[in-house]
């Protein structure tokens, strides 16, 4: 049995809404569990985009529309955003939100036109933002090309035009091999040994007495700010103990250095610091937005752990294609 979702009063209430209040139950339950998909998802990237830190105001459109006719000339995306431009300026745009697993988004000729119509009409940018294997792409509908029917956009174009980080200030960063965090516990009592055909297995009383972290050079650092630690909360690190007669310690280190996207990281921290099995309840974090605000300014962490030598790389991604609107 699949678990149910948090917040099903708002679902169900918001299903009637858009149904009519004489919905029949197949229709409201069919409609339940197309928000409780597509809700989240919009929702993720609203926090994303907020927690990134070049946006101002991102808010949900009303999709319930008025005269019954406008649907047929007109779709409603589902969020408007502002971001904040470095020379001062302001860029708001509409932004569609996507769930796709295969290479390819395809959009039908009138669901295409609906949209674009309605970004003429209030004379706004739509962008699509679409994740795929756990990445988000924010990229303009321009990108979008005619097929023998429909309208396409592959993954490795929207990857190759992606706003998110010119936008909304993503990056991509790098840990540095043997950077790590590493935990030193003291022997103070032995309290039982059992004897076995594998060896002898001892139980202690012990006391942590030191934690300190390492960079790439395996140097150790101890005044590192809490929010540069966040990082080794987003590495998959490789756990390792080494024993001497009094002490043992835990070392949790990079063996492997590969790119991870900052939007990414929020995803590993939340789940990490949440200890809960599943999705991360984005909704709920609207709502209280106490452990995201814990996590910002998570840029500022990653540039501390460069000076330090924890990350090596930083790398702001620029689309191919800028859209007129950002130029």
């Amino acid at each position: 049995m699949s678990e149910q979702p948090q917040d099903l009063e708002r679902l169900i209430h918001e299903s009637l809404e858009q149904l009519g209040w004489s919905a029949d139950a197949k229709g409201l339950a069919d409609r339940v569990k197309r928000l409780n998909i597509g809700i989240p998802l919009e929702d993720e990237f609203s926090i994303i985009c907020g927690w990134l830190g070049k946006c101002q105001l991102v808010h949900k459109l009303d999709q319930q529309q008025y005269p019954k006719g406008s649907g047929e000339n007109y779709q409603v995306p589902d969020l408007l955003a502002s971001f904040a431009r470095t020379d001062g300026s302001e860029a708001t745009v509409l932004i569609e939100v996507k769930y796709c697993k295969n290479n390819v988004m395809s959009f039908k000729p009138d669901y295409y036109a609906k949209l674009r119509a309605y970004s003429n009409l209030l004379n706004l940018p739509l962008l699509i933002a679409w994740k795929r294997w756990g990445i988000w792409c924010l990229v303009s509908i321009n990108e979008f090309q005619k097929a023998t029917k429909n309208y396409n956009l592959s993954f490795n174009d929207a990857m190759c035009n992606n706003l998110l980080s010119s936008l909304a200030g993503d990056f991509s960063y790098s840990l540095s091999v043997n950077a790590g965090v590493h935990v030193s516990a003291k022997k103070e009592k032995l309290v039982d040994v059992v004897e076995t055909e594998e060896g002898r297995n001892e139980s202690w009383h012990m006391v942590i007495d030191d934690v300190y972290f390492t960079n790439g050079n395996n140097e150790k650092i101890r005044n590192l700010s809490s929010i540069a630690q966040q990082v080794f909360f987003s590495w998959d690190l490789t756990e390792e103990e080494t024993h001497t007669e009094t002490h043992v310690t835990l070392h949790n280190t990079c063996k492997e250095s590969s790119g991870l996207f900052a939007h990414m990281a929020l995803t590993r921290i939340l789940s990490f610091h949440s200890r809960e099995d599943g999705d991360i309840h984005w909704r709920s974090h609207l709502r209280d937005d106490k452990a995201i605000s814990n996590i910002s300014e998570y840029r500022k962490g990653i540039e501390e752990n460069m000076r330090s030598g924890i990350v090596h790389h930083i790398f702001g991604i620029q689309p191919a294609n800028v859209p007129s609107f950002m130029k």
